[in-house]
């Protein structure tokens, strides 16, 4: 009887803990990854209101290259202390130091420490079917950008991310052609200023 108690007073934390081992298991494998992406932006009732699409590369030490080629050019860039955005239309690029919140740099999320995940988030499992399994990710922080996103691997592969905002409205990402633990270019993520570029300092 007395050990019977006690499996149904562990049991659940078990459960519970599962979802957020096994994400972290599946981001730690992950040292870099780079391939396509298309993202949609979709209002409360589920009407498109934007559509991106672009390339984008990750590695370990908060580093991104996030390069949106339609329907307008814009990239970001982070060598894990600076993010510059840079406007070719408008010819500016603005500077700001990145923020160590994974609720306000979701893209941290594949490129950041992920032990820092489980800090940053309450983590459940929202839905698997074989290979494919969603985890929900809830900000712990104050004032995040978004009030749940949702991740989905196909495996150990990242597939999408979607993000919805307090007001219902959604971000979705899909990822395409993507390629794991490959050599990636470090000078990436280091970004010069195009000559004649406005450059606009901001502070966190």
């Amino acid at each position: 009887m007395r050990k019977l108690l006690t499996g149904l007073l562990i049991m659940p934390s078990l459960l519970w803990a599962a979802p957020t081992d096994e994400l972290l298991s599946k981001l730690q494998k992950l040292e870099s990854m780079k391939g396509q992406f298309e993202q949609m932006v979709l209002d409360q009732g589920g009407t498109h209101m934007q559509e991106a699409e672009g390339e984008f590369q990750v590695a370990r030490g908060n580093r991104f290259y996030w390069s949106t080629a339609m329907p307008f050019e814009q990239l970001a860039v982070s060598d894990g202390n600076t993010v510059w955005v840079y406007d070719k239309d408008l010819e500016q690029v603005v500077v700001r130091p990145l923020s160590q919140d994974l609720g306000q740099t979701p893209a941290l999320l594949f490129g950041g420490k992920p032990a820092d995940v489980a800090e940053a988030f309450a983590i459940s499992e929202r839905s698997r079917e074989g290979e494919s399994v969603t985890y929900r990710l809830k900000p712990k922080g104050s004032d995040p950008l978004f009030d749940q996103l949702d991740v989905t691997f196909e495996g150990d592969k990242p597939r999408s991310m979607r993000l919805q905002d307090a007001l219902g409205q959604q971000t979705v990402i899909d990822f395409r052609d993507l390629m794991i633990n490959t050599g990636i270019d470090a000078s990436l993520f280091n970004f010069v200023p195009p000559e004649g570029t406005d450059v606009i300092q901001q502070q966190q």
